[in-house]
């Protein structure tokens, strides 16, 4: 019995953590089209979408059944059995979609459930038979494995269909419109808004309010009874209110379509998506309750056949209890929207493989996003080619862009994609869904958000030469994330429920606080990485950049703090190279990588800033490429440095001897004191002060000089191995050539200010 009170409690907490990384995950389904197109202020979306997640907890109720008897039959259990089942559920799904939140990949928390039940329940068939294998039949009495199969058909299909619909949609109401829609087809918008807000409104009949608490109220059977004549009427109210507020105040109406999307999918997560973070807590408490009513002294022998029943969709409005819980469970999630950090890093990830501009790209092409894309171009040409010149000139000209930039603003001053392809996302995506619902196949919220958002992005050419293959590669790399949490939650939920059943209540307790420390680590990990982020400039601010004055500064800022971070990875290296310390070259070898990523960024995002300009910057231009440049060929040396040393210490080769530790040892002192003043220069824009740092870098070069003759004269003596002398000599070079390209740097950076001023 002990076992059973532990595993309740620890099953309530875990079900405020499950809430927090869920919801962290889920967000971007019903934030991602507001945020992106920026309709309002962040915070503004985030009142809204809670406003639908208050709404749509109490709605959850008839969910709150499919955690226990959707995919396992709880006749087949015993209390302990199950107990054992949704804490290894719980267990593996607080760790799974928190690590994809700490990558920044949106997966569904559904899926994970779903296979963890099935993990689970398959391990407990195992021990309880003790056998290695069982027959099938065994299976399907306590697994509904028909579901489990629908639920994978459900998840290919929702892939490709909600992407084709998606790019459809996205290139049909692009011809339609254009870019350049402000202010026009204001009756043609109404229509359109009307026929949204309609789907939306059927979203939220058929998916959140068709299994809640009210089922058996006689108003609700007449709603769904005339439900045809009511979406009539919407359309109509909608239609006529569009055009009013059109013609009368010029209301931009595909703005009203996204905010009233954002509040339909956020009631919809709530009301269907909060049975995979709560259920099973519930079900376990309900479990007690009937348990201890029950009289019953051994809960190995207490058979579960009551969890086939609606007892909790049955009692909830009756209950304070249950309304309680869900209040709490709405207040958790509203607080997580607004103030998890990982929530955001989500959102972000969807929102940048969808933006319309070009700038920093998170994925590295692979492969088969290569492939893909190359064979896409070949496609497209052959059609241009085979496509009447009318044809192609009408279709280049729907794709015309306003060359300003909309005056809505976000926290970082950008716009993703305008509020029509936001509208797009919402409505397909609601339609999509409602179908599903309709036809009772299991389709995955997330699945179909994020890939109607990806299909309308290719249709609206946000996918260019440019950043394709990017792109596509974030997105085969997301979905192979989504395969990937069906198997890791079923694994991860099948070796837990084996610890859990021979280790008992002590087994529990270590591995939740296994789970704990996981979520300390990754909190860490994520922490780290938003610093480095934000120290480095990743976001991409294109079109904050106005004027030369501006781009002035920014230019000087990155050079600083490129120098600045090229002086420290610089020391950690050659102070690891001295002590042969292999853990300290390899974090040189990675900070040196993530700068030279970054100062490729940071040359994209100047570069582009810079043709933004106008021609009084042209004389100014060359310098501006050089000073660029200069950083660029500085970061490539170093890691010339870092990489090579790493690698010989990774392979356990012998060090320095005493006296190239002795000879490196200046060196370090003379270069470290030599890049502090460069950054003073820099920092302090003092460029009368460059002679007297050319006369220290001619120093610097004759003691280069110096060491690499006594090096030489060390290899003919014997004294030097082979090895060793190779690497030595080949540092030296690259610290020559990170003397020449800093002092260039400068003198560009001086020459782009003196000719832009």
């Amino acid at each position: 019995m002990t076992f059973i009170w532990i595993a309740v409690i620890l099953l309530g907490l875990m079900a405020v953590a499950d809430l927090i990384v869920g919801v962290s995950n889920d967000a971007v389904n019903f934030l991602n089209a507001a945020i992106g197109s920026r309709v309002a202020q962040r915070r503004v979306v985030y009142w809204i979408a809670a406003t639908g997640i208050i709404m749509g907890v109490f709605l959850s109720v008839g969910m709150m059944e499919v955690a226990r008897k959707g995919v396992i039959y709880p006749s087949s259990f015993v209390f302990t059995d199950l107990m054992v089942v949704f804490i290894a559920v719980m267990l593996t799904d607080i760790i799974l979609i928190d690590g994809f939140n700490t990558l920044g990949f949106p997966t569904s928390t559904t899926i994970a459930v779903v296979f963890e039940l099935l993990g689970g329940a398959l391990a407990l068939t195992f021990i309880k038979k003790g056998e290695t294998q069982i027959a099938g039949a065994e299976v399907q009495n306590l697994i509904n494995t028909d579901r489990a199969f629908v639920i994978l058909a459900g998840i290919v299909l929702s892939i490709f269909l909600a992407f084709i619909v998606g790019m459809v949609v996205q290139f049909i109401t692009r011809m339609i419109f254009t870019f350049n829609y402000k202010q026009r087809f204001k009756v043609l918008f109404a229509l359109v808004g009307g026929v949204s807000i309609t789907a939306i409104v059927f979203l939220i009949a058929k998916k959140a309010l068709g299994g809640s608490v009210f089922g058996d109220d006689q108003w609700f059977i007449l709603a769904q009874q005339y439900l045809p004549e009511i979406l009539f009427g919407v359309f109509a109210l909608s239609t006529f209110i569009f055009l009013f507020l059109g013609l009368s105040f010029n209301i931009d109406i595909p703005r009203i379509v996204v905010l009233f999307g954002t509040f339909a999918l956020a009631m919809s997560f709530a009301a269907n998506d909060l049975v995979n973070f709560i259920g099973l807590p519930l079900a376990s408490i309900e479990s007690l309750k009937v348990f201890l009513a029950s009289g019953t002294v051994d809960p190995d022998t207490f058979r579960m056949d009551f969890l086939s029943s609606n007892v909790i969709e049955k009692d909830v409005l009756k209950d304070f209890t249950y309304m309680l819980i869900l209040a709490f469970a709405a207040v958790v999630m509203i607080i997580t929207m607004f103030y998890s950090r990982k929530a955001k890093g989500v959102t972000e990830t969807e929102v940048y493989l969808g933006r319309q501009s070009e700038g920093y790209e998170r994925f590295e092409p692979s492969y088969l996003s290569k492939v893909i894309v190359r064979n896409f171009l070949q496609v497209h040409n052959a059609l241009m080619t085979v496509l009447p010149k009318k044809a192609v000139r009408f279709l280049d000209s729907r794709y015309k862009r306003v060359e300003s930039v909309e005056s809505s603003r976000g926290e970082d001053g950008v716009m993703y994609f305008d509020t029509l392809r936001a509208s797009v996302n919402l409505v397909v995506a609601s339609i999509l869904i409602s179908i599903g619902t309709y036809m009772r196949v299991p389709l995955s919220t997330t699945f179909v958000v994020f890939m109607v958002a990806m299909g309308s992005s290719l249709a609206d050419q946000a996918w260019g030469r440019e950043s394709a293959v990017y792109r596509v590669s974030g997105v085969l790399s997301i979905i192979g994330g989504w395969f990937f949490t069906a198997c890791l939650a079923f694994i991860g939920a099948f070796v837990f429920a084996y610890i859990i059943w021979y280790g008992s209540w002590p087994a529990t307790i270590i591995a939740t606080a296994l789970v704990i420390y996981i979520l300390y680590r990754t909190r860490r990990y994520y922490n780290q990485k938003l610093e480095e982020k934000k120290i480095l400039k990743e976001e991409y601010t294109e079109e904050s950049i106005a004027n030369m004055d501006f781009l002035i500064e920014l230019g000087g800022d990155q050079i600083k703090r490129n120098l600045l971070e090229a002086s420290k990875i610089y020391t950690l290296a050659i102070q690891g190279f001295m002590d042969s310390d292999m853990r300290q070259l390899g974090e040189a070898n990675n900070k040196a990588d993530k700068l030279r990523k970054y100062a490729r960024n940071g040359k994209s995002q100047m570069f582009y800033a810079y043709s933004k300009m106008n021609e009084d910057g042209i004389d100014s231009g060359q310098y501006f490429i050089q000073a660029f440049d200069y950083l660029t060929e500085l970061v490539n040396c170093l890691m010339g440095i870092t990489k090579p040393l790493y690698i010989h210490f990774e392979n356990h080769h012998k060090g320095l001897t005493t006296e190239q530790q002795s000879d490196v040892q200046e060196l370090l002192d003379e270069v470290s004191a030599f890049f502090n003043h460069l950054v003073h220069v820099e920092k302090e824009q003092k460029f009368g002060l460059i002679n007297d740092m050319l006369i220290k870098q001619n120093f610097l070069l004759g003691f280069l000089e110096e060491l690499r003759k006594n090096q030489i004269k060390r290899i003919q003596t014997g004294s030097g191995r082979t090895r060793i002398s190779i690497l030595y000599l080949d540092m030296l070079a690259e610290t020559k050539n990170i003397l020449l390209y800093s002092i260039n740097l400068i003198k560009s950076h001086r020459d782009f200010i003196g000719a832009s001023r």
